[in-house]
């Protein structure tokens, strides 16, 4: 679950290949990466987090517009919303890092947190 920081910088800990899975829209434009949250969020709106990917510490920024949204938990699908990955370095780095984690997995047919 996505977590605010001191500050109100939200932080998300993608800890396992299996969550990040999960949670990654490579369907979308530019990819997207979902955030298991309770906190409202509405379409379109900019929105700034950190996240942490698989066998990191490092907190990478991610400034991106919301694409999804699932406002309530419905059997193993998590409320939450998705951000876009942007076209700017920070979102080129975050895509082919999460994309280079999940490397054969792309294609699979195992259910995700948005489908």
């Amino acid at each position: 679950m996505a977590m605010p920081a001191r500050g109100g910088i939200t932080t998300i800990n993608y800890d396992t290949v299996e969550k990040l899975y999960a949670c990654y829209m490579p369907y979308m434009q530019n990819g997207a990466i979902f955030v298991p949250s309770n906190q409202e969020q509405a379409m379109g709106v900019q929105t700034f987090v950190t996240i942490t990917l698989p066998g990191s510490s490092n907190r990478m920024p991610l400034n991106g517009k919301v694409v999804w949204v699932h406002h309530r938990s419905q059997g193993n699908r998590p409320a939450g919303y998705a951000l876009q990955l942007g076209k700017d370095e920070a979102g080129l780095r975050i895509k082919n890092e999460i994309e280079r984690l999940l490397a054969g997995q792309l294609e699979s047919e195992k259910p995700t947190f948005t489908l």
